[in-house]
């Protein structure tokens, strides 16, 4: 007697092996999309807190300029041992003279393609013990990354369109890079490798800084009643140094038309 039922299973034979391999495929394909997506967002928050720790360490740049610019202020001259020197000659828009002294590591950066400026982002900062180049750490406080100062002259521009730096010594302003997590092993060789810069976070600052000088004491005196010079009903010409003076010729005759309003001690009426 004949068996068929092997005959009628023969054709079912390896299709457990096919569905395993085809299963085994599903599972790799989901581990490999679910791997690559996992890789990307952790490569985005990568760069993301590298951007942000970039942006701290600009911003601490800035703090590090007001602090080193405050302690090498003068009254007399400003800024003046810290500005670069003045171009006085006007200049149209992409013929920007270059600038003056001989470039020292990233001194002028950024200069070839600073059409309207010229000098890019000027002077490296320096301070009495250091050059504000690549600072990982400043006051004894360690960075995860790295800053760069640069000081320049503000633009002035004409009605013609020519440009002109400012003369004026006690306004500046201030470019801070902030780089994370790598910084530039030698400060006086330039750029930093490709792969160091593919890897780099970068973010610039820019700000200006005027030098504002308080005068000590009281300059009006102490135990003086003063008022508006001038004497406008509006409250224009305000000045606390000028005294109050009555009557019609005093600091508030104007107010109350001046001499020819009578004398405003006394006290006249009419019935």
């Amino acid at each position: 007697m004949e068996d068929r039922t092997l005959g009628r299973r023969g054709g079912e034979r390896g299709f457990a092996l096919v569905l395993a391999i085809l299963s085994l495929m599903l599972l790799t394909f989901l581990g490999l999309t679910m791997a690559a997506t996992t890789s990307t967002e952790l490569q985005i928050a990568t760069n993301y807190r590298w951007s942000q720790q970039a942006l701290y360490n600009a911003e601490a740049g800035l703090e590090a300029a007001r602090i080193v610019l405050s302690g090498v202020a003068d009254v007399s001259n400003g800024w003046l041992g810290s500005l670069p020197p003045a171009r006085t000659t006007p200049w149209a828009l992409g013929s920007a003279p270059p600038p003056a002294g001989t470039p020292i590591g990233r001194d002028y950066y950024k200069s070839d393609c600073d059409q309207r400026g010229g000098v890019g982002y000027g002077l490296v900062l320096v301070e009495p013990t250091q050059r504000m180049e690549n600072v990982s750490n400043f006051e004894g406080q360690s960075l995860n990354g790295a800053f760069t100062v640069w000081v320049r002259r503000a633009l002035q521009v004409d009605n013609a369109g020519l440009y002109v730096d400012d003369t004026r010594n006690d306004v500046l302003v201030i470019v801070a890079e902030g780089v994370a997590p790598y910084v530039y092993t030698n400060p006086f060789a330039g750029e930093a490798s490709a792969l160091v810069r593919s890897r780099q976070a970068v973010r610039v600052l820019e700000t200006r800084f005027t030098l504002g000088l308080a005068t000590a004491g009281d300059p009006c005196g102490l135990g003086r009643l003063q008022g508006q010079e001038g004497g406008s009903p509006m409250g224009e010409n305000f000045n606390p140094c000028v005294n109050v003076t009555p009557g019609a010729g005093g600091t508030l005759g104007p107010v109350f038309g001046g001499p020819g309003a009578g004398d405003m001690t006394a006290n006249t009426s009419v019935e």
